[in-house]
């Protein structure tokens, strides 16, 4: 994947914001997103974690896309190498397959 239009993205994807982090939580890239950095590194942590438990509760290590979805809003974050993680945050949860198949789309 090269580099994405992350507004483009967002705009597609019907999201509220976006962002590309690398596996150290390092920011690399926003898009309408308030404190960046802190949720960067939050959302890292969070990727790691999932893939960490996938591996040892599955036995499964294609980890690919994490979709975390509350009351008000969803996250959903895709791996697109072994270092980079692109991720769109929409406070609307009736975008969230347009949202999935977006991602995707964008990192095959």
């Amino acid at each position: 994947m090269g580099k994405v239009n992350l507004k483009m993205l967002v705009d597609e994807a019907k999201a509220d914001s976006a962002m590309v982090f690398d596996t150290e939580g390092h920011i690399l890239d926003s898009y309408n997103l308030p404190n960046e950095n802190n949720v960067s590194a939050m959302a890292a942590v969070i990727m790691t974690m999932s893939e960490e438990f996938f591996q040892d509760a599955l036995d499964s290590t294609d980890f690919k896309q994490l979709v975390l979805k509350a009351k008000h809003g969803m996250v959903v974050m895709n791996r697109f190498s072994e270092e980079h993680v692109i991720c769109l945050i929409a406070k609307d949860l009736a975008n969230a397959a347009i949202m999935k198949l977006t991602l995707q789309r964008s990192v095959s």
